[in-house]
């Protein structure tokens, strides 16, 4: 077996032994607080991010809803007695305020049976020439003719 050896100092003191001490609630606080402040961190992080991402998809949500909703122009060629026209047709909302964008009449569209009526007055149905709608093209070529005109 092993023995033990005692040391002893050369003053005959022997030198003392510490008492272990307790880990206080000091040294722990500060740690537990870098933890909270951490998770606070990290939450209101995540609240902000979904806050932000909501109100992106939100917005996103409104955009492609107008886009739907909201009628497109068109480029309409009609004619009448040998006299084809192109212009910039756009509905108006929802049936209302309909208009060309080159001309001062009030246009009526039936583009189902490929008529268009130019009227000076709605409410007066003698002022209204009938022309024959020959091609219809879409919002490109109407941004396209807006433009370049």
């Amino acid at each position: 077996m092993s023995n033990n050896i005692k040391k002893q100092s050369l003053l005959g003191k022997t030198p003392q032994r510490k008492k272990p001490t307790a880990p206080t609630n000091k040294r722990k606080a500060p740690a537990q607080a870098n933890v909270t402040q951490a998770q606070t961190q990290t939450a209101s992080s995540e609240l902000t991010e979904t806050k932000k991402s909501r109100t992106g998809i939100i917005v996103a949500g409104v955009i492609v809803f107008a886009i739907l909703v909201i009628p497109k122009p068109q480029l309409l060629t009609y004619e009448k007695l040998g006299l084809v026209t192109q212009s910039v047709y756009w509905p108006g909302l929802f049936g209302y305020g309909a208009m060309l964008f080159d001309s001062n009449l009030q246009p009526n569209a039936d583009l189902a049976r490929n008529s268009l009526y130019l009227c000076q007055n709605n409410k007066q149905p003698d002022t209204c020439q009938k022309y024959r709608v020959t091609e219809q093209a879409g919002f490109f070529s109407a941004l396209q003719k807006l433009i370049l005109d």
